[in-house]
């Protein structure tokens, strides 16, 4: 066909397809219409009127939107609403907003996620089938939401003091949260706050607020906070308890200490670290003076010291001092006995060690301050010495005390002749007197020569002192002197006189007594004795020597009352 004429009722408008066989109608109001068509056939012909269709024209609808036209960007949940009861909805968001909940239905939850102006639109069917011929379109307001800072100390020690944490000032509904242990002292409210950590560990701190646009941050800004905790309490110390001054490489520890980073030993006065400083285990050096105390240790980290471990008590044992000056005779003979040396308390000394001279021996006090020594007859000259002793060692020697040991004197041999005694020793004599054989005696002054003449009857014998030293006594010899009457009573004779070594003795008494006769050699040893002869008048006792040498002989009769020495002369 051809020469195709379209026309349609009034409120409808052909927008394409005029001349074809097919247009496109916009109805721009509703109700009855119509639309009426004719062209021409293969001869030219048109109908005689246009073929009219009725139309019914069904009203559009216009989607409306409510929610909120301000928002702030990071919140979810901003809710936009349209009719309820249609078909087919359609919602979009500009660029920015996110649909998260209600696509498809009336109602929709957006989140913006940036700020700026956005829009949200909606169409829908409504009952009659019929689409808005464009979208409704809503406008919103994005606002920025803050992003709160925070500054301050993220590093520090429990229980250490107030700590201030600061966001920026200007603005409202500041809300602080501090993690467990954490306590906000001042500043709640505020863009400032001061908290106390009274706990150790990984902390944060929060805070929240609204800006001038009244908006908050979606999620408040966290500051962590590492709260470092102080060393924990020591345990009990190891080591030796009991050690000698001057001793090193003692070892002591603990067990490790929680949280602790080093160590704080503290020793005794005089004893030093010599190994395992600020570690939990070390060898100590100590002084010979050091002092005896009590050792403790504990942990430490930048926070500080932790609990001290119990005083760990050593006993230091100090060496004894050095030894004073020994004080004693510095010269002395052999066979001395009972010589005492001393030396000033030592200190820290609980015995004395001493050497003396080859000879000589310590017979009291050897292991005290103060010593007697007996010099035998070989000891000679030499050092004394001591040092002081104790558990831990000895102590510094004295200085040597030189003793000088002088020989003693051969005992001299005295003869007779006639009223003369002669020594065998040439010098040093000393003459000693006594009335009796067993006497004491006397020293005779001025009687220091070799010989010595007799002066009255009686027992002479020498001493030989020499470096003052002195001999034993000499031999005693008896004198008699010429018209000396010794026994007043009586009468008293030996015969023969000289003899062979056998003679008689006769004794006359005007009473009763009893007499011992006791017969000597030239070196005063006595060779015989007779005790117990009993006279009453006159008696007689045979004296047999034999055999003895030829000599001079002493023969002493003695009475209970009377004494009378006698001189015999044997030549076989």
């Amino acid at each position: 066909m051809t020469s195709y004429q379209w026309t349609v009722s009034a409120g409808g408008t052909i927008t394409a397809g005029q001349a074809t066989n097919s247009i496109t109608v916009c109805w721009n109001t509703a109700g009855a219409q119509t639309v009426a068509v004719t062209f021409a056939n293969g001869l030219g012909c048109y109908p005689a009127s246009p073929t009219v269709l009725n139309i019914t024209a069904n009203a559009s609808p216009t989607p409306t939107i409510t929610g909120p036209a301000t928002a702030c960007s990071g919140f979810g949940g901003q809710v936009y609403t349209t009719q309820t009861g249609m078909t087919n909805y359609v919602w979009s968001v500009s660029a920015g907003g996110t649909i998260n909940t209600g696509a498809g239905t009336s109602s929709i939850s957006v989140t913006w996620n940036t700020a700026g102006a956005k829009t949200v639109s909606v169409n829908y069917n409504n009952a009659a089938g019929c689409a808005a011929a464009t979208p409704t379109v809503y406008n919103v307001t994005v606002n920025a939401a803050p992003v709160p800072t925070i500054t301050g100390m993220s590093s520090l020690c429990v229980n250490s003091g107030y700590y201030n944490y600061t966001t920026e000032s200007g603005f409202t509904n500041y809300v602080w949260t501090v993690s467990s242990g954490g306590t906000i002292t001042w500043g709640a409210g505020s863009n400032q706050i001061q908290v106390t950590w009274s706990t150790s560990g990984a902390k944060t701190v929060t805070v929240n607020y609204t800006n001038a646009n009244g908006c908050n941050a979606a999620t408040a800004t966290s500051f962590p906070v590492t709260v470092n905790p102080l060393p924990g309490a020591a345990g009990t110390i190891t080591g030796t308890a009991a050690v000698c001054g001057g001793a090193s490489g003692v070892a002591y520890s603990i067990p490790v200490v929680a949280n602790a980073v080093t160590y704080v030993w503290n020793l005794p006065a005089g004893a030093t670290i010599a190994t395992g400083y600020n570690t939990n285990s070390i060898t100590v050096n100590f002084a010979a003076n050091a002092s005896s105390g009590a050792i403790t240790a504990q942990g430490n980290n930048l926070c500080g010291n932790g609990t001290p471990s119990a005083p760990f008590n050593i006993t230091v044992t100090a060496l004894p001092a050095a030894a004073g000056a020994i004080t004693g005779p510095a010269t002395v003979c052999q066979g001395s006995t009972g010589v005492v040396y001393s030396v000033g308390t030592i200190a820290n000394a609980t015995t004395y060690t001493w050497t003396v001279p080859a000879g000589a021996t310590v017979t009291a006090g050897s292991t005290t301050n103060s010593i007697t020594v007996s010099f035998g007859m070989t000891a000679t000259s030499g050092n004394i010495t001591v040092l002081g002793t104790n558990s831990c060692g000895s102590g510094t020697v004295s200085p040597n005390f030189a003793v000088t040991v002088n020989p003693k004197p051969a005992t001299p041999v005295v003869t007779i002749t006639g009223d003369t005694l002669t020594s065998s020793a040439t010098t040093g004599n000393q003459w000693y007197f006594s009335v009796t054989e067993t006497g004491t005696g006397a020293i005779i002054p001025g009687a220091a020569g070799r010989t010595h003449v007799a002066t009255q009857s009686g027992w002479y014998w020498s001493v030989v002192t020499l470096n003052g030293c002195s001999s034993d006594p000499s031999n005693r010899q008896y004198i008699l002197m010429v018209g000396q009457q010794e026994m007043q009573t009586g009468n008293f004779n030996i015969y023969p006189v000289p003899n062979d070594g056998q003679f008689t003795v006769s004794m006359t008494t005007p009473s009763q007594d009893t007499f011992t006769i006791t017969v000597y050699n030239n070196l005063g040893v006595m060779i015989s004795q007779v005790p117990a002869i009993h006279v009453n008048g006159t008696a007689e006792q045979i004296i047999d020597l034999r055999p003895v040498p030829t000599g001079i002989y002493t023969v002493v009769i003695q009475g209970s009352s009377a004494r009378v020495v006698k001189k015999v002369i044997i030549n076989k």
